[in-house]
């Protein structure tokens, strides 16, 4: 069974991790101390003097494709930003808000029922659901605030993949 609550002296990988509890379990269980693998050293921070108020996220129009401005555009979002919004993608907001309310259902199980679906990797073109939470690269110091799923698609076969909550 998992722990729903993190006490100061549990491993905060085994609860947040293994124990799939997650950030957002973390955080909700009355968390008072930040813990210290979850705090990037100072020399790593984001300089706020560096940042410009007057830019913000681009926007980038998918009407058009196969312009090679397009690739640019994403290219060049990607290595300023590390985001951009896009637009005209042409899936019908419906699909964007039935996935976002699957993807809030998720989150919302209890960590017994989302610990089903850890998985460390999977073979190319395999349907799969993969929870994860704090986790980047095998060898980072520093704990990422972030919980994901990623869902490769087969569209004709994959709904038992998704828990009955979620489909």
């Amino acid at each position: 069974m998992t722990s729903s609550k993190f006490e100061i002296n549990d491993d905060i990988l085994d609860f947040v991790i293994k124990k799939a509890n997650g950030i957002k379990g973390l955080v909700e269980g009355s968390l008072e101390i930040i813990p210290n693998q979850c705090i990037q050293p100072k020399e790593h921070r984001l300089d706020k003097s560096q940042i410009d108020n007057q830019e913000s996220i681009p926007t980038i129009d998918l009407s058009n494709f196969y312009d090679l401005n397009v690739e640019k555009s994403i290219q060049e979002a990607t290595a300023k930003w590390g985001c951009f919004q896009i637009i005209n993608h042409g899936i019908p907001i419906e699909v964007l808000e039935d996935l976002k309310d699957a993807a809030h259902k998720f989150f919302e199980l209890p960590a017994e029922e989302k610990v089903k679906y850890c998985k460390d990797n999977y073979s190319a073109g395999e349907s799969v659901l993969m929870f994860w939470s704090a986790i980047g690269e095998k060898n980072e110091k520093v704990l990422e605030w972030r919980d994901s799923i990623k869902h490769g698609c087969n569209p004709q076969n994959d709904s038992n993949l998704w828990p009955p909550q979620t489909r």
